[in-house]
């Protein structure tokens, strides 16, 4: 119960409640439409998908200007890789949820005449840059993490000690609890804007489950703050 009052709290735990909430709609209602089951069951979840995105949006305005001034401080970290992948990050991030308001103004009548189309296709591609940038910095940490650790080395070239090396690699990973949930949810999220932009082909029900994973993982991090990657 605390946990639930803990997230309850802040803003950033009640949007990605709602986002669990809210892929996990899309990937129920896909599901039963596949199977031609409960057609009133399928419509309400839809609406209710809608409506938790459309809350979303709401949650996040004005938060384009907290995200663009975060990356200012982000400019001073020591690691030029680090600096340079959370800067692009976070004002790809900050345009992406700039272009968000527009499309919450267009759904909810305030401005009229706005190709949301072009808006969400927008929205696609500033979101995609900013995980392309995180996960290029997931990868950069994973090297930093694999390069302090003392690897096994083969010995006359074995075919099952080199068969050892990524199974240590990825023992080492997962020993590290905010690199690994950080990559996950990326990897996820890279797959939905991709989606949305006409290069990958996946249903509904895959696009909510990959939200609903990284949603899980998001959360993750809310709860225990030492599963963030730092500096973040």
């Amino acid at each position: 119960m605390e946990t639930i009052i803990r997230l309850n709290s802040q803003t950033a735990g009640r949007d990605k409640t709602a986002r669990l909430i809210q892929y996990l709609c899309k990937a129920i209602w896909d599901t039963l439409e596949a199977n031609d089951i409960n057609s009133n069951l399928i419509d309400q979840l839809r609406t209710f998908e809608l409506s938790l995105s459309t809350f979303r949006k709401t949650l996040r305005l004005g938060k384009c200007v907290d995200v663009f001034y975060s990356s200012l401080a982000s400019l001073h970290y020591e690691d030029a890789v680090v600096r340079a992948t959370v800067t692009l990050s976070k004002l790809a991030s900050s345009m992406f949820l700039f272009c968000d308001h527009v499309i919450w103004f267009a759904r909810t009548g305030f401005i009229k005449r706005i190709d949301v189309d072009k808006w969400n296709k927008l929205s696609n591609k500033y979101w995609l840059f900013s995980i392309v940038m995180n996960l290029l910095r997931d990868f950069y940490e994973i090297r930093r993490l694999l390069q302090q650790q003392p690897m096994k080395k083969l010995s006359c070239g074995s075919p099952r000690d080199f068969l050892s090396m990524p199974m240590e690699a990825l023992k080492c990973i997962c020993a590290h609890k905010p690199i690994m949930l950080d990559t996950i949810r990326n990897l996820c999220d890279l797959l939905i804007p991709l989606n949305g932009l006409g290069f990958a082909r996946l249903n509904p029900r895959t696009i909510g489950l990959l939200g609903f994973i990284s949603s899980v993982v998001g959360l993750m991090a809310l709860i225990e703050p030492t599963a963030k990657l730092s500096p973040a």
